[in-house]
């Protein structure tokens, strides 16, 4: 007979097998692989949630194609979902039709984040870090009226810094993008007079105009590699803030009402999008979608004038050709996954988690895939179990992470700084920690938010808070909040007895040049802003892996002990 012991020994550990292994949790559910394309912009952030949902049998493929393409494939009935930062537009630009083609659906916002502007520019080797610029003179650098680093208006958005004379060469979109949709609908919504006669007529495109020195780039990973290569040099883009984060590469900081030069980080972007105004319609086909002009006009001094929401195209007809039971479901946990703790992963990898309206609507819009197919089960869905960074269970009536974005530094606002040191190696500002800490939040002693469980098939969500510790990015203690740290001001004249100039070879420019030029020593080679350091997956994941090497180590010692006891009580 099996020993006593060895048997409560085995028995304890066929239940902690049972508890934490999301395929003994989920055995009773029955996954089918689907398929979706669409964003570039979102596709980082998916591709990680693509991975996460793998240890729990659902099995998810994605192809990062752009916008307009993910919403025809869906229209064709090619994917089982799309993915977009535009809705339908009933037209295209080139009257092309631009619609579902009769397949029912829903909008799902997935994710929020900044359309960023990444670029290179070199003096003696070193890249340019900390660069600013007003959205009038991004305007024009994208439209060909400014074309030369050593702009005046480039000059005056960095408070008299002086680049060097090197051409600008804009990368653009060279495919149907949401991206190109996004900035261009900010362009003609605030610049009218500098976008309409560039693009001919007014309104927003997908298919950003090539014109002059620009070069067109496919998907946002194509227009990043065009920006980081060795010929990048004077190059500027448009991407997901999540490319430069991944790159390590600058971004600018762009001017807001507010009179501050900010980044895209989550913070930001969380504060500026209290002001997106959504369609609560839920009548209309466009209920959820979003109108960012208040996004754009927000006067706090945190928000990121281009922030916005992507959004997945699901499909909801009872009889959706492509649609089964299985399928359903599969999309349905991977949503609920993604809706909840896969929004604890945004800030890290440069998005920014959704609000609680928009994670409520999520849940509802889900909900239409169950009305299709009874079959399907989304019991137990509730918000005040959603481990989600901007609210909390117990109070959802605040945007926790809008409330403790920090203010920027003082060396950000107009007409100050631009943030930087005489010895090259930057000074940090409120929000410099944020990437590096893998979207903390900012404020010291904030508790990390919500708590995790098992599957996303039970009703709390998988994975526990990952524990990381809260970011400083702080000044100093006894030093108010933003203000620039000791060193000189940037640009400073050279002390006596300083050393002769220094040409760069390949501008001709002077590199440590007298008082109003950006000095090599000015430079920062490596971004203080977009270090990414993230966690590996925790929770439920770090559990498996743990009981996976103890079972190793242990199981086989157990079994034969259980077996000797036997073999003794034979005997």
């Amino acid at each position: 007979m099996k020993h006593p012991r060895a048997t409560s020994v085995l028995a304890v550990i066929a239940t902690v097998l049972l508890t934490i292994t999301p395929a003994a949790t989920a055995q009773a559910t029955v996954y089918a692989q689907i398929e979706g394309s669409g964003s570039s912009w979102s596709e980082v952030i998916l591709q990680q949630w693509i991975s996460d949902v793998d240890a729990y049998g659902m099995k998810v493929t994605y192809q990062g194609s752009g916008s307009s393409q993910g919403r025809k494939d869906f229209a064709a009935n090619v994917t089982d979902f799309g993915i977009s930062e535009i809705p339908y537009q009933g037209s295209d630009e080139f009257g092309n039709a631009d619609n579902s083609n009769g397949r029912s659906f829903a909008y799902l916002p997935i994710v929020a984040g900044g359309t960023a502007f990444t670029y290179q520019l070199r003096i003696g080797g070193k890249q340019v870090n900390n660069l600013r610029l007003s959205g009038a003179t991004i305007a024009k650098i994208f439209t060909n009226q400014i074309t030369n680093w050593s702009d005046p208006a480039i000059k005056a958005d960095n408070n008299g810094r002086v680049l060097p004379s090197v051409p600008i060469t804009p990368v653009v979109r060279s495919d149907g993008s949401g991206t190109t949709a996004q900035f261009t609908a900010y362009l003609d919504h605030e610049y009218p007079s500098i976008w309409r006669p560039f693009y001919g007529r007014s309104g927003m495109t997908s298919y950003f105009p090539r014109k002059g020195r620009s070069i067109a780039a496919s998907k946002s990973d194509q227009v990043m590699n065009t920006i980081s290569s060795a010929a990048g040099n004077g190059t500027i883009g448009y991407v997901e803030y999540s490319y430069p984060v991944n790159a390590a590469y600058p971004v600018v900081k762009v001017l807001n009402r507010g009179g501050y030069f900010v980044e895209p980080t989550q913070y930001n972007v969380a504060v500026a999008l209290t002001k997106a105004q959504i369609n609560k319609d839920k009548t209309s086909q466009n209920y959820l979608t979003q109108i960012l002009t208040g996004v754009y006009a927000s006067g706090d001094p945190r928000a990121y004038p281009l922030s916005s929401y992507s959004y997945m195209l699901i499909p909801t007809g009872a009889k959706d050709v492509r649609m089964t039971t299985a399928k359903r479901q599969t999309l349905a946990d991977f949503m609920y996954y993604s809706l909840c703790q896969g929004q604890t992963k945004a800030g890290g990898f440069g998005y920014s988690p959704l609000p609680l309206n928009l994670v409520q609507a999520g849940f509802e819009q889900l909900g239409k895939l169950k009305a299709g197919d009874p079959a399907i089960d989304i019991s137990n869905r509730d918000v005040r179990s959603c481990n989600n960074p901007t609210f909390n269970g117990k109070d959802l009536s605040t945007n926790r992470l809008a409330q403790i974005a920090p203010a920027p530094a003082t060396c950000d606002r107009s007409g100050q700084g631009p943030c930087g040191s005489p010895t090259g190696k930057g000074t940090p500002t409120t929000n410099q920690s944020e990437a590096r800490n893998g979207g903390a939040a900012a404020t010291p002693g904030a508790a990390p938010a919500g708590s995790g469980a098992t599957s996303p098939r039970a009703g709390t969500n998988p994975g526990a808070a990952s524990g990381r510790p809260a970011g400083s990015g702080a000044s100093a203690a006894g030093s108010p909040a933003g203000a620039p740290s000791a060193g000189g001001a940037v640009g400073a004249a050279p002390a006596a007895g300083a050393a002769a100039p220094v040409i760069d070879p390949a501008t001709g420019e002077v590199v440590n040049a007298a008082a109003g030029n950006v000095a090599a020593s000015d430079v920062v080679a490596v971004p203080t802003q977009l270090v990414a350091s993230r966690e590996n997956d925790s929770g439920v994941f770090g559990a498996l892996a743990a009981l996976e090497v103890l079972l190793l180590v242990l199981l086989p010692g157990f079994l034969a002990v259980a077996w000797s006891r036997r073999a003794d009580g034979a005997r």
